[in-house]
């Protein structure tokens, strides 16, 4: 006989419920944080309340139930990738910002932890790429000789478990389901940000310095932290959306989803992340079929450019740099000085380099640079520098497996999402530090291709869609 419990617990109303309960929860902990001693009273009411319903939703969730997963998903990357608070780049201390942050990367490990269990009762265990997994053990073993042990172990952990959770969730809930959650926090997170960036200007916005007062701008940074992070998760979800989350163009919902990003895209400024969109779609597109041609067409766009530039560059690039600058563009915004210093520092520790996390100690204070100068702003130096040969070396290795292997099945499409990354590393660090939006599809991306037989995400001659077929 069935349960009223096993009853509710079918039910999708009170899978939404324990949704909302979690989410409430989790907000009275940051109005709290964030607003001080007279919301407190008020944010333990509404806790106390879900608490009941948060609990059992969290049990479900641990023990992989769809609907509950989906929901801790969801909320476990809005609270690991989005930022509720200012501060100053130098510091570095643990505020409420932080204990979310790590309350998220418990709830990761937790459930990750768990998916091993669920798996090995029902069917084949989960399955991780072992080249990322050392990759990323590698980078975890880097903190020993980190300036910061203990801040880059936590960094380092949290990385390595968002990597099993997003692997354990593709074997437990499929390919469909990773694309429409990671589709699904986009969407939040850009919401999120266009309302801090209307109604909260210095949350919401870039600051910078004008005309000798630091203010904000008209960039948008939201709840990403900076502009730059916000344009590529918005690139990202646009990827998502047009390549991978099978919608109609017929319906409206594409739409719904697309304006936010395009907005946080534009608004942002970001020149890398509408580079890094563009190109991945171009890849897309050729791969979809009739390469020749469209190879061909690639060539005289490029050969028209090129023309372009030569009779007219200094007048385009001033016209796309923010300071009316040609010099902006060729110094990538001063990042060439940024990467010759890391180069110089690189030598100094050739094999194993200076440890995960260590560039925020070393190269805000170094003589030549600025203490926004936290990274190498570039993925590949990124790595080097925080890793040294070994580590890059474990770098290439991973992603030319991987690239090999989809590109042998046909799975275009989440290459295409993993070129974004790639691309966009150009001139930041995709992945690296704490767990970001950008680092969790890039992760995305490569557990698609390489945990991924030929299939629902693959393209083929013969048509196929992204998603389970139609009934």
């Amino acid at each position: 006989m069935t349960t009223f419990a096993q009853r509710i617990n079918r039910g999708a109303s009170f899978q939404v419920a324990g949704f909302l309960a979690v989410s409430a929860i989790a907000a009275a902990a940051l109005v709290s944080a964030v607003f001080g001693a007279d919301w407190l009273p008020l944010a333990i009411l509404v806790a106390a309340l879900s608490l009941p319903i948060g609990l059992f939703a969290g049990v479900q969730a641990l023990r992989w139930g769809p609907g509950y997963a989906t929901g801790l998903a969801i909320v476990g990357i809005i609270l690991l990738c989005a930022t509720f608070r200012i501060r100053e780049i130098e510091d570095k201390s643990i505020d409420a910002q932080i204990a979310l942050r790590l309350l998220a990367t418990g709830l990761v490990t937790i459930t990750a932890a768990t998916a091993f269990l669920v798996t090995h009762r029902r069917t084949s265990p989960v399955a991780m790429p072992t080249a990322w997994v050392a990759f990323l053990l590698y980078v975890m073993a880097t903190s020993a000789w980190s300036l910061q042990p203990a801040v880059s172990l936590v960094e380092t952990f949290a990385n390595l478990a968002a990597f099993a959770f997003l692997c354990a969730y593709r074997r437990i809930l499929g390919e469909s389901a990773l694309v429409r959650t990671l589709l699904a926090a986009c969407f939040t997170l850009c919401c999120l940000s266009i309302a801090a960036y209307l109604l909260n200007p210095q949350l919401g916005r870039m600051s910078d310095w004008v005309n000798g007062v630091f203010v904000p701008t008209s960039r948008l940074s939201g709840v990403f932290g900076t502009a730059n992070a916000a344009g590529a998760a918005a690139g990202l979800g646009i990827l998502l959306t047009l390549l991978l989350a099978k919608l109609s163009w017929r319906r409206p919902w594409i739409y719904v989803l697309l304006a936010p990003m395009l907005f946080c895209l534009a608004a942002s400024n970001n020149r890398m992340s509408v580079v890094a969109t563009v190109a991945s779609l171009i890849y897309a597109w050729i791969a979809a079929g009739e390469r020749a041609l469209k190879l061909v067409l690639l060539a005289l766009g490029i050969g028209v450019a090129t023309l372009v530039m030569a009779l007219s560059g200094d007048a385009i690039l001033e016209s796309l740099s923010r300071s009316g600058s040609v010099e902006e563009i060729t110094s990538g915004t001063g990042r060439t000085r940024i990467w010759s210093v890391v180069l110089d520092l690189w030598m100094q520790k050739p094999l194993v380099g200076y440890g995960e996390g260590s560039a925020k100690f070393i190269l805000p204070v170094h003589p030549l640079l600025f203490k926004a100068a936290a990274h190498a702003h570039n993925l590949y130096l990124n790595v080097l520098f925080a890793g040294g040969i070994v580590g890059l070396t474990l770098f290439a290795v991973a992603l030319a497996r991987t690239l090999r292997r989809g590109v042998s099945q046909g799975n275009h499409r989440p290459i295409a999402l993993l070129l974004f990354p790639l691309i966009y590393g150009l001139t930041e660090p995709a992945i690296g530090g704490f767990v970001s939006f950008v680092g969790l599809c890039f992760y995305g991306a490569a557990i698609l291709i390489a945990a991924s037989p030929l299939g629902i995400l693959a393209v083929a001659p013969a048509a196929r869609t992204i998603g389970p077929p139609h009934r």
